[in-house]
């Protein structure tokens, strides 16, 4: 069984994508990112296309107004888009995230730090919805808690960015 899990932090400046696909019998995670420029849903969906794997779960930072700010239509109209383009992802809020998805567990696996910047840490960002979403998956939950368990354990698993 391959765990292949898709990350979106969809911006005004720049999107962050992040795919992870966990292969548990041979103990290797494989991890690839894009940035695309600004809120673009269609090449957001050309590159989740591109890659090898039919069905990864995929999971989008929901757009949430912030309290006593105005709403900024250009990230409502990308959540709409992609949740047409994307009709089985699931947008999930980021609120307490930080305290589910610690920065030790994403230092653990490879994805506190990219090699490419960003306007607001959008592949962390994206990273991290990920994560949360496997780790609200009982099946992929599973899956990452091996992988920690190896960790801890001191028989870590190989993780390769492509």
């Amino acid at each position: 069984m391959i765990a292949h899990i898709i990350g979106v932090d969809p911006g005004l400046v720049n999107t962050g994508v992040v795919s992870m696909m966990f292969g548990p019998t041979i103990r290797h995670l494989t991890i690839e990112h894009t940035v695309i420029n600004g809120p673009d849903a269609h090449a957001t969906v050309e590159w989740i296309q591109s890659l090898p794997t039919v069905h990864p779960l995929i999971y989008v930072e929901q757009y949430r107004p912030r309290q006593n700010l105005s709403s900024d239509p250009r990230m409502t109209q990308v959540q709409h888009e992609l949740q047409s383009l994307l009709a089985k992802a699931k947008f999930l809020p980021n609120m307490g995230i930080k305290r589910v998805i610690t920065r030790d567990l994403m230092e653990v696996l490879e994805v506190w730090k990219f090699p490419t910047s960003t306007h607001h840490q959008d592949l962390r960002s994206a990273a991290r919805i990920a994560l949360l979403g496997m780790a609200k998956h009982s099946e992929y939950n599973q899956v990452l808690a091996d992988m920690v368990r190896a960790h801890l354990d001191g028989d870590p698993w190989t993780i390769s960015h492509d």
